[in-house]
């Protein structure tokens, strides 16, 4: 099922559109950095660089372009029309749900951790400062770390999507979601977890209460697959 929902992706303008979101965040940076000494690397450093790149993919960029994969590939069958093939299969509806549940997740850990090795290729040709082994390892915890927390708001999206049928449904959550991000930075509040976490966890500046942030994302996870299994059971 899985090989399934990777050969729907083919060709497919949402998955395209997807990468091209995080890819146009690493450029931006890439730009600003090689063009403004004041925001070098040379001036500033590797984790300056890096933390600009996490942060715009965190409050904007992860969000809309893994909402807008989970909304297509969950709303598409009801738009196509292939959920009645589908959901007469002897397949339990369940099992559908994790196989696109899973190929999310496939390219949240990808799509995070090409964004950071094209970042650091691309740094490395406009700055001579060494990019030591010290910071390499630290931005790869850190990039894991948002794979999972990205991973954890994906099934509240399936369930808009399941729900009303809809990738647009999607889209405003999207919006309302980014638009409450840049007002509320209470770790209860889950789709601001992800910049409170990384790269700021133990940060003088920001203090952020660490259990209480996983607790949020694990409640939204939890919720957001119930809803998500319990609509796509009912759905016809």
């Amino acid at each position: 099922m899985i090989r399934a929902e990777l050969i729907k992706l083919k060709g497919s303008k949402a998955f395209l559109l997807s990468f091209i979101i995080l890819l146009a965040v690493v450029l931006l940076e890439f730009v600003l950095s090689a063009i403004f000494y004041r925001y070098s690397i040379d001036r500033l450093g590797w984790v300056y660089y890096f933390t600009n790149i996490t942060f715009l993919v965190n409050i904007a960029a992860g969000f809309i372009s893994y909402y807008i994969l989970t909304g297509h590939i969950f709303a598409r069958e009801y738009q196509e029309n292939t959920h009645l093939f589908m959901f007469t299969t002897p397949v339990i509806r369940v099992k559908f749900y994790f196989s696109k549940l899973a190929v999310i997740y496939g390219f949240i850990i990808i799509s995070l951790f090409i964004v950071l090795f094209i970042s650091a290729l691309l740094g490395l040709s406009i700055t001579d400062r060494p990019l030591t082994m010290t910071i390499l390892v630290y931005q790869i915890q850190v990039f894991a770390k948002m794979c999972v927390m990205h991973a954890l708001l994906i099934p509240i999206a399936s369930f808009f999507a399941i729900r009303w049928k809809s990738i647009m449904v999607v889209v405003l959550v999207v919006c309302t979601v980014i638009f409450l991000s840049f007002l509320c930075k209470s770790e209860w509040y889950p789709w601001i977890v992800p910049y409170l976490l990384s790269p700021n966890e133990g940060s003088a500046i920001i203090y952020v209460n660490t259990p209480v942030a996983w607790l949020s994302l694990s409640i939204t996870f939890l919720l957001g697959l119930f809803l998500s299994i319990w609509t796509y059971r009912r759905r016809t």
